[in-house]
């Protein structure tokens, strides 16, 4: 079961893995992460995965934003800053959800799913680089449109190499990727840039 059931401190809320809707997402998950688990070893995908899972470090979003403030004015310094606010909030709010669904990573669940790639912490949902990488994607949609296509197609590369790096579930990168879009359009709603 993906859910942390060990834990001594599981959230009331994680009673729900358990029953009904819960519990078929985890077995999709598990079904989902060995099918590209095969692809994966079949193509030898893990130098690009770890390339692009590397790409949504976070290190291009502040060397984006340094570029947007130098080459597009106004609008750069309003991209910049929507993303600053922005990240402040999701930062944060990934902590906390991280630590309070304590979901453990594939490798440590999925049977013959061996770890191929040491993550930054014991937990993997949601996903951060997913988060991040959406987030961005959505803010470039609203202040630069022309250059949206890629960054969504980057932020789903992001997502699915954090899959191929059996370090998430593929409901992972939806609610990560749900995550970072909210939470870029609420601060365009909330009009921080």
């Amino acid at each position: 079961m993906p859910f942390n059931v060990q834990s001594r401190r599981r959230p009331a809320l994680l009673a729900l893995a358990d029953h009904g809707a819960v519990k078929l997402v985890a077995q999709l998950d598990v079904r989902l992460n060995s099918s590209i688990g095969r692809v994966e070893e079949r193509l030898r995908l893990y130098r690009l995965a770890r390339i692009l899972s590397f790409s949504g470090d976070g290190y291009l979003y502040a060397l984006m934003g340094c570029v947007a403030v130098a080459g597009a004015g106004p609008l750069g310094v309003a991209f910049t800053r929507t993303a600053v606010l922005a990240f402040l909030v999701e930062v944060p709010l990934y902590f906390v959800l991280k630590r309070t669904f304590r979901r453990r990573r594939p490798y440590l669940i999925v049977p013959g799913y061996p770890r191929i790639h040491e993550p930054s912490d014991e937990f993997s949902f949601p996903s951060g680089h997913t988060a991040a990488a959406f987030l961005v994607a959505y803010l470039v949609y609203v202040f630069f449109p022309s250059l949206a296509l890629p960054m969504y197609l980057w932020a789903v590369a992001i997502g699915l190499s954090r899959v191929v790096l059996r370090v998430h579930f593929v409901s992972d990168i939806f609610a990560g990727a749900l995550l970072g879009t909210g939470l870029a359009m609420g601060a365009v709603w909330l009009g921080w840039g």
